[in-house]
């Protein structure tokens, strides 16, 4: 057996001896303070907007770098295909 067919057996055994925990409870008050918030919350846009701004500057920024790490990886051949494809219009 290779390693790695090692390591998947060592971790099906330990997996198939493995103690199951019992499942965590919820703190006490805890649900009903949830439900009084999600009943008491009737505008949920401001919410939503609070999530997107944050959002916003890992979206540009992960999309900054995977654009110049494409551009560094792209031949001479694959950017002149690529200026076709972005020059072409898509009309039927």
């Amino acid at each position: 057996m290779t390693n790695i067919d090692q390591r998947l057996e060592q971790l099906s055994v330990r997996a198939r001896n493995a103690v199951a925990s019992p499942p965590a409870e919820v703190p006490f008050g805890f649900a009903i303070r949830a439900i009084a918030s999600a009943r008491a919350a009737t505008d949920t846009s401001a919410l939503w907007t609070r999530f997107s701004l944050a959002a916003l500057p890992v979206a540009s920024v992960a999309t900054a770098a995977s654009l110049w790490l494409s551009a560094r990886a792209m031949s001479a051949d694959a950017h002149d295909l690529a200026q076709v494809f972005i020059q072409t219009p898509l009309f039927p």
